[in-house]
């Protein structure tokens, strides 16, 4: 029989551990280390969501690699003092707790951090604010699923209002605020509740109107009513986000990512924008990324009606042990430069692993391929043609079948659940346009952004167009790959409205975030053209008004255009990837 020869280790834990902000507020933190050697290098966790939320979390194999963890929790939240405000503190706060854990006699002096999504966003609030403790204590950092802005990487999507995973969102916090403010005394019978019956029907929650006075989650967390109230970009968003500071990060950081998650894009955003304007050569070199097929919450490799093979997940990836070794090697009294690729993504459809040196690849050939009349899509450009039109109406919104979604449950069931999902059902609806290639005749590797150029008019005030990539099988399976929305006075991308004339043709850029994806022999491609995609998004009503009012009175039936001519060639750009070069770089799987 075999025998392991491991050691017992024992710890030294302490619970609730008091830190001092500098307001005076105690947030509290649990502390494991060993009992017995030292000092140690620091692991930094900090999470909004209470000690329940941190178990999945590998808190043991970092103290067997050598760390001491320190587990907290934010400001208002698990059994830390104040108010929680969402991402108001954290930057103050993490400087403050990081600059604490440098100075404890049981510390090198060396932090780390690490964690998902708020767990992320903290660990970059913190590096952004740059203060000499911070600079100089922080080492490394590892990002995941994690947003580049909270404006438009969070809360909204090319001015379109990220309503499902939001409500979501607010409904988990509200039911944690209320239990907060129970345990302080409070009576919050009401709240609870009401948060209930949203809870046990979340499609009413999102067929709400006005968004702004949505029941149970409106009165209880300020930010609900904030988020939905500042649709534009200004101080209220740069006020709260790291985006505009993120070139302070002075340390490397290790970004994780998922092709069907909603934040996939500020994943890529931040790798790309530290590797080139970190602080520090340093960490300017030390920036990696690992984007697999998972989705915000799931990296079993099982994701929406595929599965991509045992190495596609998160154990067969050995994402753990490349985490905890990418802490190592930065976050050391003598941190040392991350070894190895500093790009390795899961390419779905050959369903390998594969090692890059960049992001966008070098050897990218970006490849328009257009919409022509009567449903065609083809890398030939088109000649005149008459236009395809579709009527939208807000009141039947085009609703959400998988895609890079982060939705609650209910009467959506399944539909809702992110990833690859078949589409046949919602392209049968006459307000989705579909534009389908010949078969291939060999595989086409798609591995990079995605866009799509649409020239269209409405004859509405103002109107939302979405675009998704869709894979069609041999047995007609039509599986999402990428998809994305754009509000059409926030065509320009500033963040700030802009109107349209009606009846008149406009240029728009939708972004489909990425994908890499090979197109296999025998399938073909399609773009999927519509004016919603409901829960995902807030429905537009059509007269121009704001996210936050819009009542079913303000709906207007938008009769859209879509234009496929040789002066307007809608059309689609995919990053082709050379089929010799890219098998050449397989990885294994």
């Amino acid at each position: 029989m075999a025998k392991l020869n491991v050691p017992a280790v024992p710890l030294r834990v302490e619970h609730n551990a008091p830190i001092e902000m500098r307001d005076g507020t105690l947030l509290r933190a649990d502390i494991y280390r060993p009992a017995e050697g030292g000092p140690f290098p620091v692991l930094l966790i900090r999470t909004p969501y209470g000690e329940p939320m941190l178990r999945p979390v590998p808190i043991l194999p970092a103290v067997d690699a050598g760390f001491a963890v320190v587990a907290q929790h934010c400001r208002g939240t698990g059994t830390s003092d104040g108010e929680f405000s969402p991402f108001a503190d954290e930057a103050e706060d993490g400087a403050d707790t990081i600059e604490w854990c440098a100075r404890q006699p049981w510390s090198t002096g060396a932090v780390g951090m690490f964690g998902p999504s708020y767990l992320g966003m903290v660990q970059l609030a913190a590096a952004a604010s740059a203060t000499p403790a911070v600079t100089e204590a922080l080492r490394g950092l590892v990002t995941i699923v994690t947003p580049a802005d909270y404006h438009w990487g969070l809360a909204y999507r090319q001015g379109a209002f990220a309503l499902g995973q939001l409500l979501g969102w607010h409904m988990l916090k509200t039911a944690q605020t209320l239990g907060y403010r129970a345990a302080a005394g409070q009576d919050v019978s009401g709240e609870m509740a009401a948060l209930m019956r949203l809870m046990a029907d979340p499609a009413s929650g999102y067929r709400h109107l006005p968004l702004r006075d949505t029941p149970a989650v409106s009165g209880v967390l300020p930010s609900w009513r904030d988020w939905v109230e500042h649709e534009q970009a200004g101080d209220y968003w740069s006020g709260l986000s790291y985006k505009a500071t993120r070139h302070r990060v002075a340390a490397p950081v290790l970004h994780v990512g998922g092709w069907f998650d909603l934040f996939l894009g500020g994943t890529l955003d931040n790798f790309m924008t530290l590797t080139r304007d970190a602080a520090t050569e340093q960490a300017r070199r030390g920036q990696r990324l690992i984007v697999g097929p998972w989705t915000h919450a799931d990296r079993s490799g099982t994701v929406g009606e595929l599965h991509f093979g045992s190495a596609a997940s998160d154990q067969g990836a050995r994402l753990e042990q490349a985490q905890l070794d990418f802490l190592r090697r930065t976050v050391r009294d003598d941190p040392q430069e991350p070894r190895g690729p500093r790009v390795r993504l899961f390419v779905m459809g050959d369903n390998v692993w594969r090692d890059e040196d960049e992001w966008p690849l070098a050897r990218t050939e970006w490849t328009p391929w257009y919409l022509h009349a009567g449903g065609a899509l083809s890398p030939e450009r088109p000649e005149e043609s008459e236009p395809s039109r579709f009527t939208y109406d807000p009141a039947d919104p085009t609703p959400t079948v998988g895609g890079a979604t982060f939705l609650a449950g209910g009467p959506g069931g399944v539909e809702w659940a992110a990833g690859p999902r078949d589409q046949r059902a919602v392209e049968a609806r006459p307000d989705v346009l579909s534009f389908t290639s010949a078969e291939l005749t060999e595989d086409l590797e798609v591995t990079g952004p995605v866009t799509v150029t649409l020239y269209a008019a409405t004859s509405a005030a103002d109107t939302d167009f979405t675009a998704k990539l869709v894979d069609v099988w041999p047995d007609g399976r039509a599986l999402i790959v990428a998809d994305g929305i754009v509000r059409a006075r926030y065509r320009d991308g500033t963040g700030r409205p802009s109107p349209i004339t009606p009846g008149e043709a406009h240029e728009y850029t939708i972004d489909l975030i990425a994908t890499s994806q090979v197109f296999k022999a025998g399938h073909r491609l399609r773009v999927d053209i519509a004016g919603a995609s409901f829960p995902q998004f807030d429905r537009n009503p059509g007269n121009g008004a704001p996210s936050a009012t819009a009542t079913e009175e303000d709906f207007v039936v938008q009769h859209q255009t879509v234009f496929h001519d040789g002066a307007r060639p809608s059309h689609i750009t995919l990053p082709v990837i050379p089929r010799a070069a890219g098998v050449a770089r397989t990885a294994g799987g």
